[in-house]
């Protein structure tokens, strides 16, 4: 559903500049966001929460300019925020409203009536799986349902874009898990646009589609997760069970170079020659393995950013070097 404007990409950013005062933060970002989940990630001071101020118009920018499904956010500012969700890292709840008052009030800000605004509160809930507890005020809650009434809070209106801010900060494993899975039905199941930002690359790498590295207000890296990730060879890796300290063994015999996993319960290899793969199933057969997933091994998505950001110093390192000659 793309109705607001002409363009159909739901956020693009041309040249967008932000200074404050004699700081450039923002310096010349070019950024496509399409359907999907794009993570947005940068060490601190990147210029990541600038950006996401930018898209909902609450900065006035230096230089280019943003659209969000064809809408200018800083002439259209009250459609723009119609269309977006966001759920802020910091705690926005209000002291004094329960749970489902809270999602309720979200709603009415967006203009719902009262009666349509508690009906769609309980439903984004009972999605969000909150049970009785959205019944007590905001401030006795714990930091897991806190963050599920934020995000309630930010889907009630039903937004085509939902952007959140370290969402799984403070979460335990399982609301971790059980907040990466929504994200994903969002996308997947309800055709959102999903922005993430966030610290935590292993949250990127396992849900996002695409991501972007920010680093001092420039983008340094973005594409999608499979091609920055993947391996220009034949690296792979075979799941399995049982003596693979044989398996490997028997690889290398067959001049398949070939270890063990660091995380246990797999065998890393090189299939140099397609030849390679017959010999791969011939091997797991004979030393008595049982496997059952081969597939392409990626590298980790902390390696290419950590790469990216040296290239990133060595190439503002050389800029300065060049400026003051």
């Amino acid at each position: 559903m793309t109705e607001p404007g002409i363009d159909t990409l739901p956020v693009r950013l041309d040249g967008v500049e932000k200074r404050y005062g004699r700081r450039l933060v923002l310096d010349r970002v070019s950024l496509e966001i399409p359907p999907g989940i794009t993570g947005l990630v940068g060490p601190n001071g990147a210029g990541k929460s600038t950006l996401v101020r930018a898209i909902l118009g609450l900065v006035r920018l230096a230089a280019g300019r943003v659209q969000v499904l064809g809408l200018d956010p800083a002439v259209s500012p009250r459609q723009v925020r119609q269309l977006i969700g966001v759920v802020p890292e910091d705690d926005a709840s209000i002291p004094g409203l329960s749970g489902v008052e809270m999602v309720q009030y979200a709603a009415r800000l967006s203009g719902l009536p009262a009666t349509e605004a508690l009906r769609r509160a309980h439903e984004v809930l009972d999605w969000c799986d909150a049970g009785q507890e959205r019944y007590r005020g905001v401030e006795t809650l714990s930091v897991g349902m806190r963050q599920k009434v934020a995000f309630a809070a930010a889907i009630v209106h039903d937004p085509q874009i939902v952007i959140l801010d370290e969402p799984t900060n403070g979460l335990d494993p399982l609301e971790r898990r059980a907040m990466l899975g929504r994200l994903v039905a969002l996308a997947r199941d309800h055709g959102k646009t999903i922005l993430i930002s966030t610290h935590v690359l292993r949250d990127v790498q396992s849900i996002c589609d695409r991501v972007t590295l920010l680093v001092r207000g420039r983008v340094r890296l973005a594409g999608s997760i499979a091609d920055l990730t993947g391996t220009a060879d034949r690296d792979l890796r075979l799941r399995a069970t049982g003596p693979l300290d044989a398996l490997v063994k028997r690889l290398g015999a067959r001049g398949i170079p070939a270890r063990l996993a660091d995380t246990g319960g797999a065998v890393l290899l090189h299939a140099a020659e397609p030849t390679a793969f017959v010999a791969v199933w011939e091997e797991v057969g004979r030393a008595g393995v049982e496997a059952w997933a081969l597939e392409p091994e990626r590298r980790p998505l902390e390696d290419v950013f950590l790469a990216a950001l040296q290239a990133a110093d060595e190439a503002d390192a050389q800029r300065g070097s060049h400026a003051s000659a």
